[in-house]
């Protein structure tokens, strides 16, 4: 299934995994393909690593992979905090504007660029949005999650927290323990529907010390890691002028800030760029 909506200047298409673009009603400037086993043939291709968890085996099985460290927190978010998790329609206008505030601060935080609400409401329209929601006992929000989801595969896209606002090590620590509590309640969900697979939405191959602490984090549930494409095809004049200037001006203010990253989009999304989640 292909998704299509406006992003600045272009109308951008995405396809995810190794599914094929549909027809679009409308011109597309340009096709982002997520997480390809293969490059796609005439695009512009980079590797992606992620890590993924088989939902075919049994659910005592997914609990005998997670770390020692991992199972405590979540044993602890659900008996000892009384941790909720919840499901949210992404259709409510009401739940995306607590979403993108709780987003807006995280962003602020993390240095990230705003969120693209068009692409949460056209994969919602598509029902391939899928959000949850950890709340403490008093009903106050700690940590949103918004996955895409098919028939066959779930991964992490967005996954805002105030975490980072959080000065008090035990609010963090709680904190924490929501955001493992909740990716839980998320994997054994998509294990109920017959979900194949969980997909963190991206491992780091490096060695930023940030990144790496993540790493940590989702290496606590188990799973493999897997090398994967994402490809870009710009389809118009338009998409290549646009693009064009838009990765120079993106590529000055890089070095005008002293931080160089070759592998950034003026989109921030090719390739995908993974999102901060709540550590303990």
């Amino acid at each position: 299934m292909m998704i299509t909506y406006r992003s600045r200047f272009l109308t951008r298409a995405e396809v995810w995994f190794d599914n094929q673009p549909t027809v679009s009603p409308k011109p597309v400037d340009w096709i982002l393909y997520h997480q390809r086993s293969r490059p796609v043939p005439g695009a512009k291709s980079r590797g992606f690593y992620t890590l993924l968890i088989d939902l075919s085996l049994s659910q005592e099985q997914l609990l005998a992979a997670l770390s020692e460290d991992t199972a405590y927190k979540i044993r602890r978010a659900r008996e000892r905090d009384k941790i909720i998790c919840e499901c949210c329609d992404p259709h409510d206008k009401s739940v995306m504007n607590r979403f993108e505030q709780m987003y807006k601060t995280f962003a602020a935080m993390k240095g990230l660029p705003t969120l693209n609400r068009a692409r949460l409401q056209s994969l919602a329209a598509a029902g391939l949005l899928d959000m949850s929601v950890a709340k403490d006992a008093q009903g106050n929000v700690l940590v949103y999650h918004a996955n895409y989801r098919d028939s066959s595969r779930a991964t992490q896209l967005e996954l805002p927290s105030l975490y980072r606002a959080l000065s008090e090590s035990a609010a963090r620590n709680f904190s924490g323990r929501a955001s493992r509590y909740l990716t839980w309640s998320d994997i054994l969900r998509y294990k109920k529907a017959g979900i194949k697979s969980f997909d963190f939405g991206g491992w780091h191959p490096g060695s930023d010390p940030e990144m790496l602490s993540i790493n940590d984090f989702k290496r606590g549930f188990g799973g493999q890691v897997v090398r994967e494409y994402q490809c870009e095809q710009i389809l118009t004049l338009k998409g290549r002028v646009v693009l064009s200037v838009a990765k120079l001006l993106s590529r000055a203010k890089s070095v005008q800030s002293g931080r160089h990253d070759p592998i950034a989009s003026p989109e921030g999304e090719f390739p995908r760029v993974e999102v901060s989640v709540a550590m303990e």
